[in-house]
């Protein structure tokens, strides 16, 4: 009989184990019920959809734990971008891509929702009314919903990051019409915790001669997932995590599709 430490070393490894197997799409029958299929069989592409990606990091520089047999990673925080780095892969989710595929949006959320490593994972969401003159309360609903789990630069990236994701959408050429499907990736460290999270809404945009695209008015809903890297679970099971593809936090940040854009400085931001 194995002892209750042998135990939870087992289950703990075929919970990642499981975990990190790339998800499957549903049935194509399932598929086909949805109407997520075309004529020819194949899942329908979302035209008049669009991906933008950033990612932010900022901490307080407070201690972390000793990496232990983890230590050729050099930091917790590359810990952590590895792991977002397989939460990406297993969800066949592209972040430097700005094409839309369903599909892989619900199922990197699944896999975020359920990452083995992240432990006290709380999740809300808020709801405002933006125009084409005002995304001031899109920056407010960012604040309320995470201002209290980071740190202040780390805020100021978020913020800058959403800006960024802006500029990607006015440029990103699409339809006339187009929904922008945000996704903003957070890591930060507080009093020696390490916190990893997700913002996510979707923007209504037109594109208008002269003026490019601009959001229309509407409702926003942003939602929030956040979570604390578990150490312990990450140091027992420390064997798997380093067969996995590494990642450092530049990385992380520098490979999103909003990246490369500077933020946008339209004045909607202010008012």
């Amino acid at each position: 009989m194995s002892s209750p430490t042998q135990e939870q070393a087992r289950q703990e490894a075929l919970e990642i184990a499981m975990w990190a197997e790339v998800r499957q799409a549903p049935p194509r029958e399932v598929l086909a019920k949805l109407g997520l299929l075309g004529p020819d069989g194949r899942v329908l592409a979302d035209s008049d959809q669009e991906t933008g990606v950033g990612n932010a990091y900022g901490g307080d520089n407070s201690g972390l734990p000793s990496l232990g047999p983890l230590e050729s990673f050099g930091s917790w925080q590359s810990v952590a971008a590895t792991i977002l780095r397989k939460t990406q892969d297993s969800a066949g989710f592209d972040q430097s891509s700005t094409l839309f595929d369903l599909i892989r949006w619900i199922i990197f959320e699944l896999q975020f929702r359920t990452m083995p490593f992240l432990a006290n994972i709380t999740g809300d969401s808020r709801s405002v009314s933006i125009s084409s003159l005002s995304l001031a309360p899109a920056i407010s609903a960012v604040t309320d919903l995470i201002g209290g789990l980071v740190t202040p630069d780390a805020l100021t990236g978020v913020i800058n990051s959403f800006k960024k994701i802006g500029q990607l959408a006015v440029e990103n050429k699409g339809q006339q019409q187009k929904n922008s499907n945000v996704q903003q990736g957070v890591l930060t460290v507080v009093n020696g915790d390490l916190r990893l999270g997700r913002l996510r809404t979707t923007v209504q945009m037109e594109y208008k001669t002269g003026k490019g695209y601009q959001q229309l008015n509407q409702q926003i809903t942003v939602s929030r997932l956040f979570g604390s890297l578990d150490y312990g679970m990450c140091v027992r099971n420390a064997e798997t995590l380093l067969k996995w593809d590494g990642q450092d936090v530049d990385g992380w940040v520098k490979g999103a599709s909003s990246s490369p854009y500077p933020p946008n400085t339209s004045p909607a931001w202010d008012s």
